[in-house]
């Protein structure tokens, strides 16, 4: 009917391609996000440009800054983008994993080792430069360092007898332990993965071994 306007294409809801102006600029968020692991990844961070950005995602600058304000953001966005998907490849080998904590722990390191290995542009972003940028930046790294220390808390909390746990500090092992896996991986990386996988997990789940054996003896 002339006049009258349609609810299922409001004015400012207006669709190029049937694609509605918020997907568009979800879709455009994603290449950027793509764009950034390409670069961030093969250049590293500091050596990147927006431009080179752009480039990559096939997009022009304006679109940057339709979705963020500066670079750091974008790399905290890159840096969500790629925790969310190693949690989810975690969780899910996790769940079919024999349930003792050294059963659970092995799938699980052997996964985190696995994603960088096959993509070293993840490698680079999580475990290099996001230690170099900012504040902000090293708070978030920080943040999914201590999400995946509580998961590993549960496993330490069943590993240590119960009489042992008063003396200890679960929250400082777990994150020591976190920060051993890490800087073992990341010495993986720059050694371009020549040790085998199955070396490089064994060698990760020995101090958690030992920790067990140590413990029974007392």
């Amino acid at each position: 009917m002339d006049g009258l306007i349609s609810d299922s294409n409001p004015p400012n809801k207006r669709r190029y391609g049937g694609v509605l102006p918020e997907d568009r600029q979800r879709q455009r968020r994603v290449k950027l996000i793509d764009g950034a692991i390409e670069v961030f990844g093969t250049k590293g961070f500091h050596a990147a440009t927006v431009r080179e950005v752009c480039v990559a995602a096939h997009l022009t600058e304006r679109y940057f800054y339709e979705s963020f304000k500066t670079l750091p953001q974008l790399f905290i966005a890159v840096y969500a983008h790629l925790r969310e998907e190693l949690m989810a490849k975690t969780l899910a080998v996790m769940a079919s994993a024999e349930k003792t904590p050294l059963g659970l722990l092995e799938p699980a390191i052997r996964v985190f080792l696995e994603f960088i290995r096959d993509d070293p542009r993840r490698g680079r972003i999580m475990l290099v430069d996001s230690l170099s940028i900012d504040n902000e930046v090293a708070a978030f790294s920080g943040a999914t360092a201590r999400d995946y220390s509580e998961l590993l808390k549960l496993h330490l909390g069943r590993m240590i007898p119960a009489n042992d746990l008063p003396e200890l500090s679960l929250d400082l092992l777990a994150e020591g332990m976190i920060g051993m896996n890490v800087l073992l991986a990341a010495r993986w990386m720059q050694d371009g993965f020549v040790e085998p996988i199955d070396k490089v997990v064994r060698t990760n789940l020995l101090p958690y071994q030992g920790l067990m054996s140590l413990l029974d003896k007392r």
